[in-house]
């Protein structure tokens, strides 16, 4: 029996690919411990009296990890795959592999079977694959199968809200950031009162001129020094953008979002997505600060509209 999936949509943070190889390690150290005790119950025993049912080599697990210079290293020591994942940023593919065999005459004292399972999970920068092949061992596969893609599966997908409604994200941390210099801006304005013009300075008292100005205000200054935080943080997260269409009356090109393509990959958090779980954090952080300044911002402007004259 095998069976190898790709797992698409997801973002696939390192603590889930060390989840994974603690899985496999405890199924290595429990074969290891069947196999065991199956040779102590028969070492002392005539050939013709032996009964095995887990007769075999220690499982093993191997570690490959790709670098971007090209370097490749296989080891079979879990210390040793944690201490590689210290810089992420330089990793370009991991590669686990779970490999048990044995031979048992359980059933049939006459006659050895043989049984054994493969295990491969691939994670490049953007895809994963999981494969797990089996003789005589169909139920174990299917379990091993089932428990490795439903951690897979758990994990969020790549497509979220950080994505979908990035301009409401994006905005809402321009405008607070756009709030509070327009405020810096008016009371060092209102502290000068007296040097300025005259007609500017009737302006101030004018309360449509300080609501709506100050939104305006907010949006231009807010957009000039926070769009282009926004845009590190969102870099390696946003999908990649196709043509689709020639707006005429703008006399622009118009690009979309290559959602298809985008939903069709994974973010595995390594090589140049290696920041992309720390960065989409933050922005949602931001914004479950920044939305609130926005709101309480329209409050203050209703307010303001009925008690200034």
């Amino acid at each position: 029996m095998a069976s190898e999936e790709k797992v698409v949509n997801k973002i696939i943070p390192i603590d889930t690919i060390v989840e994974l190889a603690n899985y496999l390690e405890d199924q290595k150290e429990e074969y290891r411990r069947l196999f065991e005790n199956d040779k102590n119950n028969n070492i002392n025993l005539k050939y013709s009296e032996q009964v095995y049912q887990y007769k075999g080599d220690t499982p093993k697990i191997e570690y490959t990890i790709r670098f971007k210079d090209g370097k490749e290293v296989t080891e079979p020591d879990y210390n040793w795959f944690i201490s590689m994942l210290n810089n992420l940023s330089v990793i370009e593919k991991i590669t686990l592999y779970y490999y048990v065999g044995y031979s048992s005459n359980y059933e049939n004292k006459g006659n050895y079977e043989y049984m054994h399972i493969y295990t491969w999970l691939y994670f490049w920068e953007d895809s994963t694959t999981i494969r797990v092949e089996g003789k005589n061992m169909e139920e174990q596969v299917y379990r091993l199968h089932s428990y490795l893609r439903g951690i897979l599966e758990n994990t969020d997908d790549r497509y979220n809200n950080t994505v979908k409604k990035r301009k409401l994200r994006i905005q809402s941390f321009c405008f607070s950031i756009g709030f509070i210099l327009s405020y810096i801006i008016y009371f060092v304005l209102l502290a000068n009162k007296a040097k300025i013009p005259q007609e500017f300075a009737n302006y101030m008292n004018n309360k449509y001129v300080i609501i709506f100005g100050q939104w305006f205000l907010s949006a231009v200054i807010g957009n000039i020094f926070g769009l282009p935080i926004m845009m590190i943080l969102y870099r390696n997260i946003l999908p990649k953008t196709l043509y689709s269409h020639y707006n005429k009356s703008s006399h622009k090109s118009i690009y979309v979002d290559n959602i298809e393509d985008y939903i069709s990959h994974n973010e595995v958090q390594i090589g140049k997505f290696s920041n992309n779980g720390k960065n989409r954090t933050l922005i949602e952080k931001i914004y479950k600060i920044t939305s609130k300044i926005v709101l309480v911002q329209l409050v203050l402007s209703v307010l303001y509209f009925f008690v200034l004259k």
